[in-house]
């Protein structure tokens, strides 16, 4: 991995890209899903997971890393070739499984429309991707009915997801939480505030369409930032590299740049493994694996920065 200027290696910026090469090296390794010792079929997520992780990398950090992007290229047509191969048969909605507490349904319908909306973005006139993007449609339409046993994070990734796709009316139909504290109702502790905080990031990830869109009206994200300031500290403080790195992303977006940015980046590499990756102290091995693809991009964005404007601090409004 190598910075577009050679001469950026020598700033600021070089630690983060190291740390980001290592933490890529790491996610060579098989998925979660390919460690599985049973027949069935893989999860839908994490391949959903990893497609999505390529594209950002290729969409956001191409000129960053010249050298590297036909790699990453090249990983996401097979993760892309793989979604269209799954097997499908209707089987992804939400049903009486569902309804009995068996949230891999809900987790299987998220994935199969993260990866339809890649396919329409990728391969839009693609026979196989279409068929692929015709099932999962499919599967959200026979859900709606019963959509209010989804979880809302899943109900608001999966109506971004529809909606980038044009599907607004089936957007529209799901119980979409509308304030952080809706999100986490009825939950208390830790977990509340990781669902809170996620709401906050995903609502700024999604402003910007993933890294798609360069410029979003940032008034209403006001409120989310200044969640994310807030809380950063206890980010850290617990250990939870994906909100960091979220968190991270975020400000940057939003060109806050700043000392809460700086310090969520080396909070990172503080916690980032001998191996390249990081864990999640609370969540399932699939959450851990998503942790690192968040700090890689995290890391990835700070030496963007330095690259981009080596001598210059950006700061934004701390409202």
């Amino acid at each position: 991995m190598t910075l577009h200027d050679p001469a950026a290696g020598h700033l600021s910026g070089g630690r983060d890209l190291a740390a980001a090469e290592a933490a890529l090296r790491s996610l060579r390794h098989p998925r979660v899903a390919d460690l599985t010792d049973d027949d069935g079929p893989r999860p839908v997520l994490p391949l959903a997971d990893e497609a999505w992780f390529y594209e950002m990398l290729l969409v956001r950090f191409a000129s960053l890393c010249p050298d590297d992007t036909q790699g990453w290229r090249d990983r996401l047509d097979v993760l892309l070739d793989e979604a269209c191969a799954l097997p499908t048969g209707g089987s992804w909605h939400v049903g009486d499984a569902f309804a009995q507490g068996a949230d891999a349904e809900g987790a299987d319908l998220l994935g199969a429309a993260m990866l339809a909306h890649l396919l329409r973005v990728r391969r839009p006139d693609a026979a196989a991707a279409e068929r692929f993007v015709g099932q999962a449609l499919e599967g959200c339409a026979r859900s709606l009915p019963a959509a209010d046993r989804l979880s809302p994070l899943y109900a608001l990734c999966l109506a971004h997801n529809l909606d980038e796709m044009g599907e607004h009316a089936m957007a529209r139909a799901l119980p979409v939480p509308v304030t952080a504290d809706e999100a986490a109702a009825g939950l208390t502790g830790p977990v509340r505030l990781l669902t809170q905080a996620y709401f906050h990031t995903h609502a700024v990830l999604f402003a910007f369409g993933t890294f798609r869109r360069t410029t979003a009206d940032p008034r209403p994200l006001r409120r989310n930032l200044h969640f994310l300031r807030t809380h950063a500290p206890t980010f850290e403080r617990y250990g939870w590299a994906d909100l960091c790195a979220e968190s991270a992303l975020c400000l940057s977006l939003c060109g806050a740049r700043d000392e809460d940015f700086h310090r969520l980046v080396a909070t990172l590499r503080r916690l980032q493994r001998p191996e390249g990756d990081w864990n999640h102290p609370r969540i399932d091995a699939r959450q851990a694996r998503h942790s690192t693809m968040l700090a890689a991009l995290a890391l990835l964005e700070s030496a963007r920065a330095s690259a981009a404007a080596p001598h210059a601090v950006v700061t934004a409004e701390r409202g």
